[in-house]
């Protein structure tokens, strides 16, 4: 996602795919029509963009409206229509497949009954979406996840940074989380998941979830107010009390920790910062920092840390590495 202000050009397009929308929605078996929109969508790849763009915006306003859409082929229109004289048009027809992408996305149809996404965040940069369940999720600073979505099953998996999830209620079809070790399953709440590679962070501002973890069969319950902490060396879950306006803050540009390693720390402001920022000393990684940390301020950070802690800030190209002091 970009903050660009959009041109004339963009403003059209989006102007041309709403109308598409409205017309495929309008007359769903009019192959003329089908065979036009995708003459439309290979013209310029931004405009399929815009059209998933579109397709989500109705999605998310009428959940239970019918989709005029599916699926985009990649064939040329004379193929096409060739497949729409077999009439393959009217079965894709039943489906709705939205995929819009955090900066990137990716889509792959597995079967019938299986729908893939990647949704993906650059560095330093933020971004929400719809799933196509209803759900909302905003991914915070190089951060990816993958969605695979079936009908008994809602699976997602974090596979780098963080991620906010408000889960839409579907008790039938449990919304489940895969962070590298742990396992969050809800039904309709809101929680946080925090990546990074030796640690998984969860916390819950709404409702209730529960963890299951690779060492442990056992579910733990997880409510509001709550944080979990896995170590992935150790294999431990620790559980501690928190405020829940601190679950996810760094959606308002605030980053907060809590008894956390050094490392895990720089692991994690480099996701917000232009230089990666790298702790070689092992006893130096290990030390806990409790603060908070301004992502538009990190830079000032890390010269703060030079009088908390016995290190020093070296800055080399495009690293910066936090080292023992002399």
């Amino acid at each position: 996602m970009t903050g660009s202000t959009p041109t004339t050009a963009d403003l059209d397009r989006m102007a041309a795919a709403a109308d598409w929308l409205v017309r495929l929605h309008d007359a769903p078996g009019d192959e003329a029509l089908a065979v036009a929109w995708l003459q439309w969508c290979e013209e310029d790849p931004r405009n399929l963009q815009e059209f998933q763009s579109a397709q989500l915006i109705w999605h998310a306003a009428n959940p239970a409206a019918p989709a005029p859409i599916t699926q985009v082929a990649s064939s040329p229109p004379r193929a096409v229509e060739r497949q729409l004289n077999r009439q393959v048009w009217f079965g894709l027809a039943a489906t709705v497949l939205i995929a819009i992408g955090i900066g990137s996305f990716a889509l792959m149809r597995s079967g019938h009954d299986e729908l893939l996404q990647s949704y993906e965040t650059p560095v330093a940069g933020t971004g929400s979406s719809v799933l196509p369940d209803g759900s909302r999720v905003e991914l915070g600073a190089d951060s990816r996840i993958t969605t695979r979505y079936t009908a008994s099953q809602r699976f997602i998996s974090v596979d780098v940074g963080e991620a906010y999830f408000l889960v839409a209620k579907d008790p039938g079809r449990p919304f489940l989380v895969d962070a590298g070790g742990m396992q969050v399953t809800a039904v309709g709440t809101a929680f946080n998941v925090r990546r990074n590679s030796d640690r998984v962070v969860i916390a819950v501002s709404e409702g209730r979830v529960e963890l299951e973890g690779e060492q442990h069969s056992a579910r733990t319950p997880l409510v509001a107010g709550q944080q979990a902490v896995y170590n992935s060396d150790s294999h431990t879950v620790t559980i501690a009390q928190i405020n829940t306006m601190d679950v996810a803050s760094w959606r308002n540009g605030v980053l907060k920790y809590m008894h956390e390693p050094l490392g895990s720390v720089a692991e994690d402001l480099s996701r917000y910062h232009h230089k990666r920022i790298v702790i070689s000393d092992a006893r130096l990684s290990a030390m806990p920092f409790t603060g908070t940390v301004f992502s538009s301020r990190i830079g000032d950070t890390l010269k703060a840390l030079e009088s908390v802690f016995p290190l020093q800030v070296n800055e080399r190209g495009d690293e910066i590495e936090l080292a023992p002091r002399g």
